[in-house]
């Protein structure tokens, strides 16, 4: 018997050590914008890691779920956000870690996409819906606005719901659109409402992929005339390079 339970005690530790030494559902990675440390979020909290492997630093400790870390341009702050407060908000912390700064106070949700400079973040929320989005309700078509890491009041972005975006240098945006209700996680899909990848420009509006299927998660190449993304044309999710503008992958 005391074998038995001396076993079940081994047993047990090998698997909490095998669990510490493979952690698992490290999710919504963020690669630094000078290339040398990747931002992850892991059990409701914001890590870094440099990019050639090794310990992990974790920036945030907060009892809270904290998830979808955004690098400044600089790479000197990560933007991320966390329920913390009661609702999730848009937070911004320094990539050596520190007490982070909340941004923004809506009672709904906020999530960040990308800095815009190293002083303003993009987010999306239904703080002013249009009326088209109301119809819909319970913030499934959500707008995007910009707050600044400083403080102050959010300014509307754009109506339009833009998921993923990308921006170059001269300020040409790349974004994956959304048209439905459609499961992100839903593979093999065809229809109408499949994401599509567009880019805006002074204004303009220039779609930039055809297929019936999921393109998505643009990013811009750094020729900043191609871009990067995901793409089920050949039947499952993989990385395909693309000019702007209709030149082909």
């Amino acid at each position: 018997m005391r074998k038995f339970i001396l076993s079940v005690v081994l047993f047990s530790a090998s698997l909490v050590a095998s669990a510490q030494q493979h952690p698992l559902w490290m999710r919504y990675p963020a690669i630094s914008p000078d290339g040398t440390t990747i931002a992850f979020a892991y059990k409701g909290d914001i890590y870094s890691v440099p990019v050639g492997g090794g310990e992990a630093r974790q920036l945030t400790t907060n009892a809270a779920f904290d998830s979808h870390p955004v690098w400044s341009p600089d790479s000197k702050k990560i933007a991320f956000a966390s329920d913390r407060e009661g609702s999730i908000d848009v937070f911004v912390i320094d990539a050596k870690g520190g007490t982070p700064t909340r941004l923004t106070t809506n009672s709904g949700t906020e999530t960040p996409i990308v800095f815009t400079d190293n002083d303003h973040v993009l987010f999306s929320s239904s703080l002013m819906p249009t009326a088209q989005s109301i119809i819909f309700g319970s913030g499934t078509f959500p707008q995007i606005y910009k707050v600044s890491t400083k403080g102050g009041r959010p300014e509307l972005y754009s109506t339009l719901t833009m998921e993923d975006i990308s921006i170059a240098n001269d300020g040409t945006v790349l974004y994956q659109d959304k048209k439905g209700y459609e499961d992100t996680w839903r593979k093999h899909h065809h229809s109408p409402i499949a994401r599509d990848i567009w880019m805006e420009k002074d204004g303009k509006f220039t779609k930039q992929t055809t297929f019936a299927g999921e393109d998505r998660n643009p990013i811009w190449a750094s020729d900043q005339q191609s871009f990067f993304y995901l793409s089920e044309q050949d039947g499952t999710l993989n990385i395909y390079h693309r000019g702007i503008n209709g030149t082909t992958d």
